[in-house]
């Protein structure tokens, strides 16, 4: 049985006892980086509360690397009968499938009937949104922002045009890199200056720290910060309005030539263009 645990986002103290019981009873480990799960196994060692209820954690185990650049290839590479064993994942902090490759085991797990569990846990997205206090429509997460800037502007007006077109009010969420976290608000304001932004880094952490600004101000406010820390940005796009979808209808009641309308209306709907003339030109 192939068993995706949750680990903490940075407090020891959120590791759950169904989590220690499952680990405990693992024969293989598949970690997205064995060096962090080894180091968090220590760590729970040195709880005496934990090594003393489950002593089996800490017996050998055998450990292999799972992460994004590997894991189409282990799993092409080992047989069915390797997840017959008492197989648990472990991303580097957590819940499993959310921007790691659990989600791939997952997958290979219902392909060839393999039994699965996924426990719940801590998420960075989850408490983000809910640390924000945005009352909305919900929210849309959007993993980590790409690297380049001209990739990541596209990426931010893809989704806030996608947000407006829905006509309805809701938050996106974007992992990012103490880094590239001023690069990333700056290209933020550079699509919506408007935007509202709750940034929050080192969560559940000693350090944890949140602000709150529209776009535009956001930048300033941390110049002098210690951006230190994994962050999460809550992003609630002004655009809806300007970037609202046309609907089918609204282009049939267009003044425009049937030729143009057809086009429009093909291009929406994926059908036929010669079609869509024919019975616009029935209606005329």
């Amino acid at each position: 049985m192939i068993t995706l645990l949750p680990t903490p986002i940075g407090n020891l103290g959120d590791v759950s006892l169904r989590m220690l019981e499952v680990l405990a009873d693992s024969q293989v480990v598949l970690c997205e980086d064995t060096r962090v799960t080894k180091k968090l196994i220590t760590l729970l060692q040195k709880k005496l509360i934990i090594s003393n209820n489950f002593p089996k954690i800490f017996e050998k185990k055998e450990f292999y690397s799972f992460h994004s650049h590997n894991h189409q290839e282990f799993l092409k590479s080992h047989q069915r009968d390797f997840f017959m064993q008492n197989v648990v994942f472990l991303s580097d902090a957590g819940m499993p499938c959310v921007s790691d490759p659990g989600a791939s085991l997952v997958s290979y797990a219902q392909e060839n009937a393999i039994a699965y569990d996924i426990l719940p846990g801590s998420n960075a997205c989850v408490l983000a949104y809910c640390m924000s206090g945005n009352i909305d429509d919900g929210f849309v997460f959007g993993g980590f922002l790409p690297h380049k800037q001209q990739d990541r502007r596209k990426c931010l007006q893809d989704f806030f045009v996608a947000q407006g077109s829905v006509d309805k009010k809701i938050s996106i969420i974007f992992y990012e890199s103490p880094h590239r976290i001023l690069d990333s608000l700056e290209d933020v304001a550079f699509v919506d200056s408007q935007c509202g932004v709750f940034a929050i880094k080192e969560m559940t952490k000693k350090n944890q720290k949140y602000f709150q600004a529209c776009a535009g101000e956001m930048t300033k406010l941390l110049r002098d910060e210690n951006l230190q820390g994994e962050w999460v940005l809550v992003l609630t796009p002004t655009l809806q309005s300007e970037h609202k979808n046309l609907s089918f209808g609204d282009i049939e009641n267009m003044d425009l030539p049937p030729k143009i309308k057809a086009k429009l209306l093909a291009k929406i709907s994926h059908q036929d263009v010669k079609s869509i003339y024919e019975t616009l030109i029935k209606r005329v």
